[in-house]
């Protein structure tokens, strides 16, 4: 999928790479969107495992868990991203409209979880109502997701950059 971007990449090879059979995939996806949106939202399974088990009682970690999870510069950070930039941009599709939709939902389900925790820590301030601050935060990582495919300068997408901007807004 890197190789050729999500566009130019069939079911044939998404069969051919995960080694389930023809009809196996057909049965459960009717088209590689489905199968885009599972990957994402086990991506995002993957970083709420990782933020559970890893976390520490400070906001630096956990935040840096999210961020260098989503911009880190691997493999399966830059698959997400360009899922995610796929998916964004055929709005008028009423497939990934709804795939796009349920993922949001899901972030913001999770967003809401982390921000609660942080609070019942200490962590994060009390006053910040937990499902409205992960929005926040959800558009803020959306925007920037969108914004590292256009923009030349990758320095501004680094986690290094990031996490002390989110840590100071969530901050008691």
């Amino acid at each position: 999928m890197l190789k050729l971007g999500c566009k130019k990449t069939t079911l044939n090879e998404i069969i051919a790479q995960s080694g389930v059979s023809n009809g196996g995939l057909y049965h459960y996806f009717k088209s590689k969107d489905e199968i885009f949106g599972v990957i994402m939202k086990q991506r995002m399974d993957e970083i709420n495992e990782r933020f559970y088990r890893e976390a520490d009682l400070s906001l630096v970690g956990p935040t840096s868990i999210i961020v260098n999870e989503l911009f880190g510069n691997h493999d399966n950070c830059k698959i997400f991203r360009s899922i995610f930039l796929y998916l964004v941009s055929q709005p008028e599709n009423p497939r990934t409209q709804k795939i796009i939709s349920e993922l949001h939902d899901y972030w913001l389900e999770l967003g809401s979880s982390w921000i609660s925790l942080g609070q019942k820590d200490g962590l994060i301030d009390p006053s910040l109502e937990p499902k409205q601050t992960a929005s926040y935060i959800v558009s803020y990582y959306f925007g920037l997701l969108i914004n590292s495919a256009y923009v030349a300068d990758e320095s501004l997408f680094k986690p290094e950059a990031i996490i002390p901007f989110v840590t100071r807004f969530l901050r008691v």
